[in-house]
């Protein structure tokens, strides 16, 4: 018998997400067997909405599981594009599901794939999420939580925990990352309790020195410990900030700035801080302490969301936990304001007015400095161009100057010491004493421009050759880029670059050169030093990874060394001509490996076919389809207009039709995929090999 909450539970999964999860992949299986999946989905589905705020629909949208998930079933991405969840769900009739160490080391293998940008390895589902899956990779304040949503206890086994704390070791190394979460029965029970559709939450907060306005709408305002928030964070999760913009941004700099004062400076973070807003539907006053002049005073909130302060509401949890002594002797600043008798859409208009006030940031402050008004200035006067030094201000085109941003930057990657590179990409480049070193001997105007203008070489020339790596070579060279840019310049020699006099074309002309080698350079030694499983994501935020790697890399180049031939995975396989004995599909086709009618999914290899197909294989699926016919020449029949291609001329089509040119070349049985098997070519290897034993 199917125990009370498991019940509720299952009927809750079936009454909220039956419209939106998809078991096409599996409609011709048994009904036990679809069922069993659909909760297994929709379980997952029910974490993500709680966890981030996501409609039925969108969380639905992000499961993944099936054939080739590599241990992932879920995956949504934050608003501001900065955090990623990955779920995996075990469903459990009896509220027995557990999570073993097999499970675990899958679901790591899948966090693998994605920090080596292995995209092509997962099913048609998650490639349409893949391009925002990238930008949250790519982003400086990165953060990923791997969710375990367990219809069973809230506890892992041993094993399995220490798998997911490798991982954690692992990328957690100086910026925090990862981190996991366990999502049991009992609290899917409570999401239940509380109702799926509510996301709001009750609170009862305890306010000193506090005052109140009655017109035109009743609201309070005063000072709270700071436990009462992190009790509110434990209780409630992302259920707090249920009508804010966006949820907690992760461990920003702004969040490892309050979390540090409220360790090490509990007293001042009041002060600090510019508190938390908060919407109620409705307020009630408890009698206890109502003559007292100033508080405390007890108040009941009903349907209570922080619209403004999620940062500091996540950060007080965080220093809490780490220090709940020191911390706990910290007071914030609440406004509670009650929706009663307010106009419609007034809640909408509070939310978005103080989530969209300037706010002031690092580099504001940085624009005020003299060396920045100096530069400005130098930059007129030597170079006719223009330095931007406020936020806000309309940036000049490519050729007619930089931003103080861009600026900053390039001098990082052209200091004498790599660990300015790093700040970057753990986003402490407006720090002050970062900026202190960046722009430190007072650079003037010409070094600037020609450190931005060298930058920006190294970015196009990386651009180009991406093209000629795939999967961990291209996220290596996405994540180091920074780390190539240093070994760039400091061949080059910045200092010549003060000199209005310099040959600056024959500089310029050896960066498409330098960038290549350094770019093959610092894949062989990633790999070498750290080993080929190592986060690329993670080694280029690694101070003293990247003072080694950057010690190696010039070392060599300075030798003349010849670069170490790169491992074949690392480099697109050339299309397959005429001249071949025996091409992937004629291998295929004459093996009669793959059956008439088997339905193909297309997978983006590259970045730039990624951003070039995403939006357009949304707008349709059926263009991301093709069934296999046995046929030598026009093997794939295209869902999408009914006619037969070969896979190369197919992909050249559907580049075609997304961004309207050709491409000049392209294998397309490297690209289309058999789920469960493989793609075409790795098909034909096996059985190339099978023939051949």
């Amino acid at each position: 018998m199917i125990p009370p909450q498991v019940r509720h539970v299952k009927d809750a999964l079936v009454r909220e997400f039956t419209d939106h999860i998809n078991l096409d992949d599996i409609a011709n299986r048994p009904q036990q067997e679809q069922e069993q999946a659909f909760l297994s989905r929709a379980l997952a589905a029910l974490a993500l909405r709680d966890l981030t705020g996501l409609d039925a629909a969108h969380a639905a949208a992000g499961v993944i599981d099936g054939q080739d998930d590599h241990g992932i079933d879920a995956v949504a991405v934050s608003e501001g594009g900065s955090h990623l969840w990955l779920v995996q769900a075990k469903w459990s009739d009896k509220g027995k599901a557990a999570l073993d160490q097999g499970s675990a080391l899958k679901l790591r293998d899948g966090l693998d794939h994605i920090l080596s940008g292995r995209y092509s390895k997962f099913n048609a589902r998650f490639q349409a999420l893949a391009e925002r899956v990238d930008g949250v990779i790519d982003n400086a304040q990165c953060r990923i939580t791997l969710v375990l949503a367990l219809c069973g206890k809230s506890t892992l086994d041993r094993h399995a925990q220490e798998v997911l704390d490798k991982a954690c070791d692992d990328l957690n190394i100086d910026v925090p990352m990862l981190d996991y979460a366990v999502v049991g029965l009992s609290e899917f029970h409570r999401m239940v309790r509380l109702g799926i559709a509510e996301r709001k939450a009750n609170l009862n907060v305890l306010l000193e020195n506090f005052s109140h306005i009655q017109e035109p709408y009743r609201a309070y305002y005063g000072t709270i410990p700071v436990a009462q928030v992190a009790e509110w964070y434990s209780q409630h999760g992302t259920r707090l900030f249920s009508q804010n913009i966006r949820d907690s941004l992760g461990l920003t700099e702004v969040n490892r700035s309050l979390v540090q004062t409220l360790v090490t400076e509990p007293e001042h973070f009041w002060y600090f801080n510019n508190g938390i807003t908060v919407l109620c539907d409705s307020v009630q006053r408890s009698a206890r302490n109502a003559t007292t002049i100033g508080g405390p005073v007890e108040l009941q909130l009903s349907g209570a969301s922080v619209v403004n302060g999620a940062q500091t509401v996540a950060s007080i949890h965080s220093g809490m936990r780490q220090a709940p002594d020191t911390a706990g002797a910290a007071r914030v600043w609440v406004r509670l304001i009650s929706l009663e008798n307010c106009p419609n859409g007034f809640a909408t208009d509070v939310t978005r007015a103080t989530n969209t006030q300037n706010r002031v940031e690092g580099q504001d402050f940085a624009a005020l400095d003299e060396t920045q008004a100096r530069l400005r200035d130098d930059f007129v006067l030597s170079l006719g161009k223009s330095y931007v030094v406020k936020r806000g201000e309309e940036k000049p085109a490519a050729d007619a100057g930089c931003s103080i941003s861009e600026a900053a930057v390039a001098l990082a990657c052209a200091h004498r010491n790599p660990e300015m590179s790093v700040r970057v990409k753990q986003d402490r480049l407006w720090e002050g004493d970062t900026l202190a070193s960046v722009f430190g001997h007072n650079p003037n105007a010409y070094r600037v421009w020609r450190c931005v203008l060298i930058s920006r070489e190294v970015r196009k020339s990386l651009a180009t050759l991406q093209k000629d790596h795939e999967g961990r070579a291209v996220a290596i060279a996405t994540h180091g880029d920074l780390m190539v840019a240093h070994a760039v310049f400091r061949q080059l020699g910045p200092e010549q670059f003060d000199d209005p006099a310099c040959d600056w074309d024959s500089v310029v002309t050896r960066v498409p050169q330098l960038t290549a080698t350094a770019l093959d350079w610092l894949i062989h030694h990633v790999d070498a030093q750290f080993g080929p499983t190592s986060y690329p994501v993670a080694v280029f935020k690694n101070a003293a990874k990247c003072r080694q790697l950057a010690d190696a890399v010039l070392k060599d180049v300075a030798a003349g060394h010849s670069v170490p031939e790169l491992p074949p995975e690392y480099r697109p396989v050339a299309p397959e001509t005429t001249t071949r004995a025996t091409p992937a599909v004629k291998v295929l086709v004459e093996a009669k490996r793959i059956a008439d009618g088997t339905t193909l999914e297309f997978r983006p290899v590259t970045g730039p076919e990624r951003k070039a197909l995403a939006h357009w294989l949304a707008e349709d699926p059926r263009r991301g389809r093709a069934n296999w016919v046995n046929n030598s020449n026009r093997p794939l029949l295209w869902t999408a207009d009914g006619r037969r291609y070969s896979p190369s001329r197919l992909v050249a089509v559907m580049l075609e039709q997304a961004r309207g040119y050709p491409p000049t070349a392209v294998q397309g049985t490297s690209r289309w995929f058999v789920p469960g098997e493989g793609s075409l070519v790795e098909i034909a290897d096996r059985v190339r090999r099978e023939e051949a034993s």
